[in-house]
């Protein structure tokens, strides 16, 4: 009977240090962390001043942070997925204070059976830190990388399309379209807004659509094949790309 009754009490620990953190746990850890970097929070691993989440967080996710830089992220939620978009938030990593990105692959599933989706998944280590980042400065600006294939697209204009650029909404803001309008003059290429020129890949159903604070501005950003392989091979390209997105 003893030996059952330990059996019970270590399977007990053994499930909690396991359960998935609530996003209200992960974002309060990373708040204290965002004032005192010496202290690694729970669920992560600290290295090289980036944090990397353990075994207790098995939805994943890699958080970077700098104070140097403009207030903005940079974030490839599907590194696996969508080929180069890990490479290309990270070199805009350049320019803001943050990067982000997943290190689970999009169709793993956490422990309750919910595909680890970080643009849909709402218990992740990246909405934590933005949620957690929105209180450590006035305003910012998210840049969520994503990656499709042309000849995928069900409308004429998405298969024309090298980027389409949205906020998440079906209205698009002014910076939406000032930052398409620059890629189009910059790049020399075929970017369209989501909701004027294009009625797919907008983001409205990603999670920071509806999550984002309200002292954000989230910017959907998908990129064809053939631009981000232009992108990773050009860098003055690159540079342009950059500028368009931080100036």
């Amino acid at each position: 009977m003893k030996t059952k009754i330990m059996m019970i009490i270590v399977w007990l620990f053994v499930s909690t240090c396991h359960a998935t953190p609530s996003l209200n746990e992960l974002t309060l850890s990373l708040k204290l962390w965002l004032v005192d970097q010496q202290q690694t929070p729970r669920h992560f691993n600290a290295n090289q001043g980036a944090l990397f989440a353990n075994e207790s967080l098995n939805s994943g996710g890699e958080i970077h942070y700098k104070q140097q830089g403009e207030k903005c992220i940079a974030y490839a939620p599907h590194r696996f997925h969508d080929k180069h978009t890990h490479t290309i938030a990270k070199a805009l990593y350049a320019h803001c204070q943050v990067f982000l990105s997943n290190t689970k692959h999009r169709n793993d599933r956490d422990e309750h059976g919910e595909l680890i989706d970080f643009g849909k998944y709402k218990p992740s280590a990246s909405n934590a830190f933005i949620l957690a980042y929105s209180e450590h400065v006035e305003s910012f600006s998210i840049y969520q990388i994503h990656g499709y294939a042309k000849e995928k697209r069900k409308t004429p204009e998405g298969k024309k399309a090298d980027a389409i650029i949205s906020n998440g909404h079906a209205i698009p803001s002014k910076r939406t379209i000032a930052i398409t309008a620059c890629l189009n003059e910059q790049l020399d290429i075929t970017a369209m807004v989501y909701g004027l020129d294009v009625k797919e890949l907008g983001g409205t159903t990603n999670i920071l659509a509806s999550l984002a604070p309200n002292n954000s501005q989230f910017f959907h950003i998908e990129l064809s094949r053939q631009l981000r392989e232009r992108l990773v091979s050009n860098n003055q390209l690159f540079k342009l790309f950059n500028q368009c997105l931080i100036s």
